[in-house]
């Protein structure tokens, strides 16, 4: 089967489909504590489980994450895109750039471009965010794109933090 996922560049990035050679760098991301924001730390299985459930999303709904290479490579160094598992009451906007990138506003630069593919392409606006109470560094990039905080939500037993990002329309 081909999907037909959008792939959106920008001035230093390409979000692009999930592939399985992306696996040994997801399995990096996915080693280290930081990934606990993003339902980590995962095996290699996991991993897998992961890139498939990613494309599987593509697939079954229509959207989904993106992985996040610099152009001129085709390494992922993260994703960013629409999350909804079944449970959830709404999709949201996540995120995740390996370490190695942080501070340079790559997450801040693909997570904007996803946000605005997803309301172009695929109709999805005034998404959430839902981030732990301890992420400040995702709350903060949440607020820089110009999300405000909205009452917490329970998850899968846990509590998170609601950033609602702008409709579209309010950003052009």
């Amino acid at each position: 089967m081909s999907l037909d996922i959008p792939v959106i560049e920008t001035d230093r990035l390409i979000l692009r489909e999930p592939r399985l050679s992306d696996h040994a760098a997801f399995c990096a991301y996915f080693a280290q504590p930081r990934s606990k924001w993003n339902g980590g730390p995962l095996d290699p299985h996991q991993v897998e489980g992961m890139i498939t459930s990613a494309a599987g999303g593509w697939a079954l709904r229509g959207y989904g994450l993106w992985f996040v290479t610099l152009k001129g490579g085709d390494d992922a160094i993260g994703f960013a895109g629409i999350f909804h598992p079944f449970d959830w009451p709404e999709p949201e906007l996540g995120y995740g750039i390996a370490s190695a990138y942080e501070g340079k506003g790559i997450a801040f630069e693909a997570a904007t471009a996803a946000r605005s593919a997803a309301a172009t392409h695929l109709g999805l606006t005034h998404l959430p965010s839902y981030i732990s109470p301890d992420n400040a560094r995702s709350q903060a990039l949440a607020l820089r794109m110009g999300a405000t905080r909205e009452a917490n939500i329970t998850l899968r037993d846990k509590v998170a933090h609601v950033y609602r990002h702008p409709a579209q329309e309010a950003l052009t």
